[in-house]
């Protein structure tokens, strides 16, 4: 590995990346706060139903004091593909970040700005239920009405893994950071690394 500058990296990709730390914490948080309401029946209907089948236990880590992040760096921007979170490592959780059904409930928890934020560097990642969507309606971001439709959408290779759909990023440049809490508990990028 490399130990590059932040300076050498294009300006979008430094700022992503110097708050992508603090980012995923918020995310996290958030998700604590989402597990809590599902598992005290405050999210009703159709999408209580399908949060009860479909979110994860998870444990929190955000009383750790030091984690990585690793971002892919691609033509579109930089995207986290894996991480010393769990939160990071699990395609479920970025299926339910990009849920249109969430939008509103990530946007007040995260604010707008960290909820757009995280959007543009953690994959898109679909839950592939069986219910069927209703008539009229597509799959947000696919376009289409059936998962069986999938061949339909060009330029993208996919991973399905325990009914989680992904695509697949290209290959590009590496880049390892490593976040931690400096006295103050602040959240700050203490080193950046980067394989060829």
């Amino acid at each position: 590995m490399n130990h590059i500058q932040l300076e050498q990296l294009p300006r979008i990709h430094r700022e992503a990346i110097e708050s992508a730390g603090y980012r995923v914490l918020r995310w996290e948080n958030a998700r604590e706060v989402l597990q809590a309401r599902v598992s005290k029946g405050r999210i009703t209907g159709a999408l209580g139903d399908f949060l009860a089948r479909w979110l994860p236990t998870t444990k929190a880590a955000a009383n750790e004091l030091e984690w990585k992040l690793t971002f892919d760096v691609i033509s579109e921007g930089i995207r986290i593909s894996d991480g010393s979170m769990a939160l990071v490592e699990s395609p479920i959780e970025h299926a339910l970040l990009h849920l249109p059904a969430l939008r509103s409930f990530w946007s007040s928890e995260l604010r707008q700005q960290h909820f757009t934020a995280l959007k543009a560097i953690v994959s898109a990642a679909w839950i592939m239920d069986e219910a069927p969507v209703p008539s009229g309606a597509v799959i947000h971001g696919l376009g289409i009405t059936a998962w069986d439709q999938l061949e339909r959408v060009h330029g993208h290779e996919w991973d399905r893994r325990d009914h989680i759909l992904t695509a697949r990023a290209p290959a590009g440049l590496i880049i390892n950071a490593r976040y931690e809490r400096n006295g103050q508990g602040q959240v700050v990028l203490s080193s950046v690394e980067a394989m060829p």
